[in-house]
């Protein structure tokens, strides 16, 4: 329930800034590897607005994330946390879409957001804007 109201708190503290950033609904219909493309520039651009803030520490924390992968396992500390977040916040969408079909949705920058707060690297707002330009190059999935 904690987690749930962390999600929505990230979406209304920054709502002003969303309209850049993509909503999970759309995220999901994406191909697979467009997804992966935009999740990678969530990364990069993290990093970027990052160390345009002056905190290039919190920026190696990031890369340090994202590339460090537990014995075992296939895919980076972050990536696994990210996935997480994002499957956590889908269903915390579609709970408050079925409550108010009106709602504001909540985007694929919210589960980034948690993921790196979570570890400890809060992000300025401009990160809902890093993907903007970003434009799918394969047709959605059905």
């Amino acid at each position: 329930m904690i987690r749930i109201a962390v999600f929505v708190l990230t979406f209304l503290m920054v709502s002003v800034a969303v309209a850049q950033a993509m909503e999970i609904e759309k995220f999901t219909k994406m191909a697979v590897q467009d997804q992966s493309d935009y999740v990678v520039v969530l990364i990069q651009g993290a990093q970027k607005v990052l160390i345009q803030s002056g905190r290039k520490d919190l920026a190696d924390k990031v890369h340090k994330l994202f590339t460090t992968t537990i014995p075992g396992d296939d895919s980076p500390i972050g990536v696994v946390e990210f996935e997480s977040n994002l499957a956590r916040a889908r269903a915390a969408d579609l709970r408050n879409l079925a409550k108010n079909p009106s709602a504001p949705r909540l985007e694929v920058e919210d589960a980034m957001v948690v993921t790196l707060e979570k570890n400890g690297i809060p992000l300025p707002t401009s990160f809902y804007a890093v993907a903007s330009g970003f434009r799918p190059k394969l047709p959605p999935m059905h």
